[in-house]
């Protein structure tokens, strides 16, 4: 999981949210879902979440990951140009385009205009994601 148990310490807080500070790991390098955390230049990645709280600087805090991200984002990467693609060549196969273009072809087509489609489709999915994950997937615990 993308941050789900990770222990951190306050950076600031203040009411508007919270900003945790990561010592950088071994895996980062080969990290795929860099999308909320990038590696800073001494080693360390920052984390802000609009999550107010009684947060004090140099608190250890951990992460808790609510709903699973790298699954919902699994599932739009892959799963979407996947369905798109089937859809289009069920389509292609189904359409009278026979008269004009052989099936197998109307069906390659279809199905390539569908994972066009579906590429635009998961673009905007996927940063809608993005743009929700400190209120939905992620919240900030101090540790005892």
């Amino acid at each position: 999981m993308l941050y789900s148990g990770e222990i951190g310490y306050v950076k600031s807080s203040d009411d508007s949210g919270v900003t945790v500070l990561f010592a950088t790991g071994d895996g980062c390098d080969d990290c795929g879902l860099k999308i909320v955390c990038a590696p800073g230049k001494q080693s360390e990645r920052m984390l802000t979440l609009p999550q107010p709280g009684d947060f004090q600087p140099g608190q250890k805090v951990q992460i808790e990951e609510l709903a699973n991200l790298e699954l919902h984002l699994a599932l739009i990467q892959f799963g979407l140009p996947m369905l798109a693609f089937l859809v289009g060549l069920l389509l292609g196969y189904m359409m009278p385009f026979q008269h004009i273009l052989p099936r197998e072809l109307s069906a390659f087509l279809l199905a390539s205009v569908g994972l066009a489609f579906s590429f635009f489709a998961a673009r905007h999915f996927v940063q809608r994601i993005v743009d929700i994950i400190p209120e939905k997937y992620l919240r900030v615990t101090p540790c005892a």
